[in-house]
């Protein structure tokens, strides 16, 4: 074996093992935003099988790109060492980091959410007085027009009569 095809193989195994180690990264994140919002379960099993098929894909496109489609031993050993690392290294601080990323995400969407609506609500309380004022006229006024086509009815039925 030449010193290129050693040098592609060792590059393709600390690639795998990256690829292990964002793998383990992107479940941690997928576990914090289990932890700070209920979902339930049959949604946990939706997710989990969808990162299974990201990730088997993300590791196809890495032995596609690196070695020609072949997915060796060691890619998929340097996957699961990836992850490993990562887990023994930060353990849970990675998780908790994504938990306080996602409650911050959270915050700053709904607060995004309430400055956009702002104009709104303040457009609805400047015409909802108005708007309540026409309504009420259109009551009154319905009421009238109830009463007037009422007496119109007595009236023409009375004069029917005689």
């Amino acid at each position: 074996m030449d010193r290129f095809a050693q040098v592609n193989e060792l590059k393709y195994f600390l690639l795998s093992v990256l690829c292990g180690a964002l793998a383990a990264a992107a479940y941690d994140f997928l576990r914090a935003r289990r932890r700070e919002k209920d979902v339930r379960a049959v949604f946990v099993y939706i997710e989990d099988v969808l990162c299974l098929i990201i990730l088997g894909l993300l590791a196809y496109a890495l032995a596609f790109s690196e070695n020609a489609g072949v997915v060796r031993w060691y890619s998929l050993f340097g996957i699961a060492l990836g992850a490993l690392i990562l887990k023994l290294v930060l353990g849970d601080r990675l998780m908790n980091f994504f938990r306080k990323l996602y409650g911050a995400f959270v915050r700053v969407f709904c607060l995004i959410v309430k400055i956009i609506s702002a104009p709104l609500r303040l457009f609805s309380r400047l015409i909802k007085r108005p708007i309540g004022v026409v309504v009420w006229h259109s009551r009154e006024g319905s009421k009238q027009i109830a009463d007037i086509w009422k007496t119109f009815k007595i009236r023409l039925s009375n004069r029917l009569r005689s």
